[in-house]
């Protein structure tokens, strides 16, 4: 059976993205973007409150480092217009990057410009750059 746990190796505040990532086996870097995304868009303290709740609630999860198998997102080092962002969930999920740019506007345009710009420029800041040699 599977557990919930806050992840000790991948971890930005407590764990509790990482530990979500690996129970749902999803890149815990996308956990975070959606985190943030929400976050924006329920007026931050709502889903703050959520997460120190699951902070809480959530064990530690074991001191040995368990490696889960998911797609990794990363910034796209050839496929970039700005930082690479939207070439990497391109190839991250085998498409072209112009309709995810194309996605990337439109969901822009109805939601509002603020919200998805600052969880651009904080995806520039927390998804990793591909390594050139891989």
């Amino acid at each position: 059976m599977k557990k919930l746990y806050r992840d000790r190796w991948d971890k930005k505040l407590a764990g509790v993205c990482g530990g979500l990532g690996q129970y749902l086996k999803i890149d815990s870097t996308i956990i975070r973007l959606l985190m943030i995304l929400l976050c924006l868009f329920t007026g931050i303290i709502p889903l703050v409150i959520i997460y120190i709740i699951a902070w809480v609630l959530m064990p530690l999860g074991p001191k040995t480092y368990i490696q889960y198998q998911c797609k990794k997102l990363f910034r796209s080092t050839h496929n970039r217009k700005i930082a690479g962002i939207c070439g990497g969930i391109a190839e991250m999920i085998h498409t072209d990057a112009t309709m995810i740019r194309i996605a990337t506007l439109v969901i822009m345009i109805l939601t509002g410009v603020l919200p998805l710009c600052i969880t651009y420029c904080v995806g520039i800041i927390i998804i990793p750059e591909r390594l050139k040699n891989f």
